[in-house]
C-alpha cells in the first residue's frame, strides 16, 4: 500500500531532480539551522536514548524527538535523513495528484513546480517538526484523494489510523483532524447506521498518542497535558491587553505588560529584519516570572493558561480581534525558515532572497485565491450534497487555520506550511473545472 513504484519514468525524474536540487542547495548551504524551539527537541531526544524521562518537565511531544533519536542524536543525520523524506513526500504529491485525474506529464510538471518553493527545501535543514509533519500529512491527503472515505478495508483503516497517531506525537494540536476525517466517511452516503461503523478504528491511535502522552507528562509534571507548554502558547494570545487581567492575575499581567511595552520600544530602534516579534514577549517574561512559582515551568504555564482564560472573558472584543487581525491573519503570511548568513558563497544569500521575494507573491496569489474558494466549496456542498476531495481538504485547511488562531499567536505561519502544497492544488483543481 505504500509501495513507491521506481519503475515509472516520471517518479525517476521526479527523484533524480529532486535529488540534484539538494546536493546543489547543500553545497551552497549546508547548515544545520537551530532555531530556540530546537533545543526542547533535542533534550527529549536524548532523554528517549538514554530511556529515562524522569524530571522531564513535558514541554515537547515525543513525535519528532523519536525521529531525531533515529539518528542518535545527530543534528546533522537527522538533516539528511529530513532531506530524504522530503524527497519522498515529492513521489506522494504525484502520486496525489494522479489520483485527482491529472494525467502523469501534468502530474510531475505541477509536482516540480510545487517543490520548487524554497521554504520546503530550508525546513529541511532546521531542527524543527515541519518537514517531518509535511511528510505525514501528505501521507494522509495521498489516501484521503484515493477514495478513502467510501473504501471499506480494515487494513487501510488502520494505516490511516497509525498515521493519524504519529501526527498528533509530533503535534499535539493536529488532533481534531482524525474527528473530521472520520465526520466525513459518516456523511459520505449519509445513513443514521452510518454513525457508527468500522472506521471509528482511525480515533484509536490519535486518542491513544494524545492521552499517553498527557499520562507520561501527569507522571513526570503532576499535570495532564499534551505539551506544558500549551497555557504558555494560549497567554501569547494576550499580549496586546496584558495588563486588562482580574486583581488574582495582576501579577502576571504587569509583568507581561512591562515587558511588552520594553519590547516595543527596543523594536523601535531596529531595522526590519532585525526586530523581536512581540508574540515572543511572554517567552522574555519567563525570568521574571518563573521564581513566582518556585523555578517550575509547569506550573507557571498552568498559571499563564488560568491568566489566559479570564483575561480573554474579560476582554472579548480584543481576543477577537487579536485572534482574526493577527493569529488568523499570519496564518497566511509565506515565511521562510533559514540562517541567512550561513551560505557557502558571498552574494548567494542575495540571490535566493530575490527568488523568496518572488515566491512569496506567488504563493500570497495562490493562498488568496484558495481563500475565495472556501466559501464556494462549501456552498457547492450546500447545493449538491456531494463530498468532493475538495471540499475535505478545504475544511481540514479552514478548520486548522481557525482552531490554530484560537489558542495561540506567534509562528502562525508555521502552521499553514504543510498544508501551502494542498492549497495551490485545490486553485489549480478549479482552474481545470473552469477552463
Amino acid at each position: 500500500m505504500l509501495n513507491i513504484n521506481f519503475l515509472n519514468k516520471e517518479i525517476r525524474v521526479l527523484i533524480g531532480v529532486g535529488l540534484l536540487f539538494r546536493i546543489l542547495l547543500s553545497i551552497l548551504y549546508f547548515h544545520v539551522t537551530i532555531f530556540p524551539d530546537s533545543e526542547g527537541y533535542l533534550f527529549l531526544a536524548e532523554k528517549l536514548l538514554k530511556l529515562d524521562l524522569s524530571f522531564y518537565n513535558g514541554e515537547r511531544s515525543p513525535g519528532y524527538p523519536l525521529f531525531i533519536s533515529l539518528a542518535f542524536g545527530s543534528t546533522v543525520l537527522t538533516v539528511i535523513y529530513q532531506i530524504l523524506l522530503g524527497i519522498v513526500t515529492s513521489v506522494y504529491w504525484f502520486k496525489t495528484i494522479l489520483n485527482l485525474k491529472f494525467d502523469s506529464k501534468s502530474a510531475l510538471y505541477i509536482t516540480l513546480f510545487l517543490q520548487s518553493f524554497l521554504q520546503i527545501h530550508f525546513y529541511e535543514r532546521i531542527i524543527l517538526v515541519e518537514s517531518l509533519t509535511l511528510f505525514f500529512v501528505s501521507l494522509l491527503f495521498y489516501f484521503l484523494s484515493a477514495n478513502y472515505l467510501e473504501s471499506k478495508n480494515l487494513k487501510k483503516d488502520i494505516l490511516i489510523g497509525l498515521i493519524l497517531g504519529v501526527l498528533v506525537l509530533i503535534k499535539p494540536f493536529y488532533a481534531f483532524i482524525p474527528f473530521v476525517v472520520y465526520g466525513f466517511t459518516v456523511a459520505k452516503n449519509f445513513k443514521i447506521s452510518r454513525i457508527i461503523n468500522s472506521k471509528l478504528i482511525i480515533l484509536l491511535f490519535p486518542l491513544l498518542s494524545y492521552f499517553g502522552w498527557s499520562y507520561v507528562n501527569k507522571v513526570n509534571t503532576g499535570y495532564f497535558v499534551s505539551t506544558t507548554f500549551y497555557g504558555l502558547n494560549l497567554s501569547q494570545n494576550c499580549v496586546y491587553f496584558a495588563e486588562k487581567t482580574t486583581p488574582e492575575y495582576n501579577w502576571i499581567g504587569s509583568i507581561y505588560a512591562k515587558h511588552r511595552d520594553k519590547l516595543i520600544v527596543e523594536n523601535s530602534k531596529l531595522e526590519p529584519h532585525l526586530k523581536t516579534d512581540i508574540a515572543m514577549t511572554i517567552w522574555d517574561a519567563q525570568s521574571e516570572l518563573l521564581p513566582k512559582t518556585a523555578h517550575s515551568f509547569p506550573k507557571l504555564s498552568e498559571k499563564l493558561g488560568n491568566y489566559a482564560v479570564v483575561t480573554i472573558k474579560k476582554n472579548p472584543l480584543e481576543y477577537l480581534k487579536q485572534v482574526v487581525f493577527r493569529s488568523w491573519f499570519d496564518f497566511w503570511k509565506p515565511k521562510i525558515y533559514w540562517d541567512y548568513n550561513s551560505f557557502s558563497f558571498p552574494f548567494v544569500n542575495k540571490v535566493f532572497l530575490g527568488i523568496w521575494y518572488l515566491q512569496t507573491i506567488l504563493i500570497w496569489l495562490f493562498k488568496l485565491l484558495f481563500l475565495l474558494l472556501i466559501p464556494y466549496h462549501f456552498i457547492l456542498f450546500l447545493k449538491t450534497r456531494v463530498i468532493t476531495n475538495e471540499l475535505v481538504f478545504v475544511t481540514i485547511i479552514f478548520l486548522t487555520s481557525v482552531l490554530q488562531a484560537l489558542v495561540t499567536y506567534g509562528g502562525n505561519a508555521r502552521f499553514s506550511f504543510p498544508f501551502e502544497y494542498i492549497m495551490m492544488l485545490v486553485v489549480l483543481l478549479f482552474v481545470r473545472k473552469i477552463f
